[in-house]
Order: structure tokens, then sequence, then C-alpha cells
């Protein structure tokens, strides 16, 4: 039996690249899963990918797809009591939902800023505030956060992301040392979406060489791994390892290597 056979799992931004590939892992490990994003087409094409991709043995179920704008408090607010309704038995809640963009602080327009910070770090703290009352004393619960390895150490021109991303780390240590069982997943560049996330300024545009890329179906399997096993960090690669010894041990090498390629 798989660990996530019949958990109750919430996903944020599941229609993108990460996302739809813990839906299709998850969905065939036996979860039954309340999936959520901003898109309703992209939301329905990962269900649509999730269930088609299925191996011939018993699987879960999509209890619901709830479209949301995470940038809107309000939608954020509706989102969870649409969760609590369809889900009371909730026990995994997955925050993967996020944005990216590119640039010198200068050069990056408020607006987009203030977006990125209401998705990548103000949701995820709302909506996990919203729905502690259900998981609370659920045995199995869990809280997961969908980092990133510049959550661990930021590079050039990407210091809102970053800010983000170590937001989210402090979050959720905090909510460890609170008593609940929180995993932080730390992925390495990884070819989806957020590659193509704006960039400002007039630099040349940033592009990640082909050869340092992670593929979602190897990270979400790792990280599914790692969430089984109530790791408390987890590095979904070898990549996202060494980044994070680097991190740790020589931070002001990965600035002038991240500008070399």
């Amino acid at each position: 039996m798989s660990a996530f056979t019949r958990r109750v799992v919430f996903l944020t931004g599941a229609g993108g690249g990460l996302g739809r590939e813990f839906a299709r892992q998850l969905l065939a490990a036996g979860a039954d899963l309340v999936l959520s994003s901003h898109n309703p087409q992209r939301l329905a094409a990962a269900a649509e990918y999730a269930a088609h991709k299925l191996p011939n043995k018993p699987v879960g179920r999509i209890r619901a797809l709830l479209p949301a704008d995470l940038s809107d408090p309000t939608s954020c607010d509706r989102l969870a009591q649409q969760v609590a309704q369809v889900a009371p038995d909730l026990d995994l809640i997955i925050h993967n939902a996020g944005i990216g963009l590119y640039g010198p602080l200068d050069a990056i327009p408020a607006e987009a800023a203030d977006r990125l910070l209401r998705i990548n770090l103000h949701a995820p703290i709302r909506l996990t505030a919203a729905l502690l009352p259900i998981i609370h004393h659920r045995p199995k619960a869990q809280i997961v956060f969908i980092s990133s390895i510049l959550g661990r150490a930021a590079l050039p021109n990407i210091s809102i992301y970053s800010a983000t991303k170590f937001g989210l780390r402090g979050f959720a240590g905090g909510l460890t040392a609170d008593g609940y069982c929180v995993s932080t997943v730390y992925p390495f560049f990884t070819q989806t979406d957020i590659l193509d996330s704006p960039q400002y300024g007039d630099g040349p545009a940033r592009r990640v060489p082909g050869w340092l890329l992670d593929q979602p179906s190897a990270v979400v399997r790792a990280s599914l791994a790692g969430i089984a096993a109530r790791r408390r960090h987890i590095f979904p690669s070898w990549k996202a390892r060494l980044y994070a010894v680097v991190a740790a041990v020589a931070p002001d090498i990965l600035p002038p290597f991240s500008r070399l390629i």
C-alpha cells in the first residue's frame, strides 16, 4: 500500500509543470485530491492529464477542481472555505503555486513585485492559517511548501523571488517549532513554465542551460518520497543537494558561477 493511499491532499498550482506531475503521481498512489490553479482551463487540462496517465492499478480520485486567484486575499479566503467543505478530512496540504520574475530591483514594477509576494508568500501563510483547524488533530497531518534552492542562497537579479522562498523556509520553521509536521522542498532549476517568467531591465535575457535543468517527473517522485518519509528538508536531485551544501559552506561562490553560465 502506498504512503498516500486514501490520504486527502489539497494541492495549489496544479495547472503548472510541477503541479500536474504532483497530481498525476499522487492520483496513481491512491490519494484523494483537491486541486487548485488560477486558470480554469489549465486546471481542467491538468486533471485530464493526471487521469489519462495512470497505470492499470487501483488509484485515488479527484474530489474537486477549485480555480482561485491567490494574488487576491478574498479569493484565498473563499478557496479555504471551499476546501473545508469538500475535504473536511484533509490531512496533507501541498503549497506548490508560485510565479517568478527576473531583473534588478530598480527595474521591477512595484505592481509585479507585490503580486509575486502575494502569491508566493502571503497566500501560503493565509491558506495555512485558515486550514489549520481542519488538519490540527489528524494523525497524518502534514504541510508541505515547495520552495526553491533560491531559498537556501540567492543569486543575482532575483532578490524578490528569493525573499519569498526564504520567507517560506522561515514560516515552515516556525510551524515546526509549534509542533506541526512540515516539509519544505527545495527544487533545483526545473523544466517548467517558471523559466519563462517576465524579465525586467536592460540586461541580456536570462537562460538556464538545458544541461542544468531537472525534469518535473523526477523532481516530484523524489519530493513525494521525502514527503512520505516526513522529512523536514527535501532536496529532490543531486544538483539541489550540491547547491545546498555550497550554500552552507561557500555561498559567495554561487553568484559569480551563475553569471558565468
